[in-house]
């Protein structure tokens, strides 16, 4: 599993991941993925874990007619729904797989929302959070908070690049490059980079 993170300011959100994918064993088989995907101006969304779940709630999306106007609130339940037919058809083997992701942008209320959840042991969970961070299989939790705060704090104009950097260097399933989305709060419109 990747690195993810994301973080709400005042004026933004910022949602960022690398791009190495890798095999259950570890093996690299790409660092040319981008985990951070612009839905559109005013949404964006994250994932790790699991590439076929990831891919799976990618073609949901794409089904939807609406896709200019989705919320947070809406690729949630896209993502809610992609679950619940899982668990309805009784695909353990589905549910076991870990998948972690970040949703940013606006929500149905017209409010700024970054959304941080999960599939944990075969349940969803699912809440507005003001940062998250989804550490790499193979590095502890503190080290990449550390890594964040401490670019966060001391390098704010590229904590994002930085970050994914530094946990690169203690993970062999991060790579030193990366996407991330910055999402203006007073424009509502978002910019995907990649780096």
């Amino acid at each position: 599993m990747s690195v993810i993170f994301g973080i709400k300011e005042n004026n933004r959100i910022i949602i960022a991941g690398d791009k190495r994918g890798s095999s259950i064993d570890g093996k690299t088989l790409s660092d040319d993925l981008d985990k951070v995907l612009m839905i559109n101006d005013h949404l964006a969304f994250s994932s790790a874990g699991n590439a076929a779940i990831e891919k799976a709630i990618s073609i949901d999306l794409n089904k939807a007619t609406n896709k200019d106007c989705l919320t947070t609130d809406d690729l949630l339940d896209i993502i809610k729904a992609f679950y619940k037919r899982v668990a309805d058809t009784n695909c353990d083997a589905i549910l076991a797989l870990p998948f972690y992701f970040l949703i940013a942008g606006k929500g149905r209320d017209g409010n700024a929302s970054l959304i941080s959840g999960g599939n944990i042991k075969g349940r969803l969970d699912a809440k507005d959070v003001p940062m998250a961070l989804f550490p790499p299989a193979d590095a502890k939790m503190q080290e990449c908070c550390d890594c964040f705060a401490k670019n966060y704090k001391l390098h704010n104009s590229e904590f994002v690049e930085k970050t994914i950097k530094e946990i690169a260097n203690i993970s062999n399933l991060v790579s030193p490059t990366g996407n991330k989305w910055i999402y203006n709060i007073a424009t509502e419109k978002g910019m995907l980079f990649s780096f």
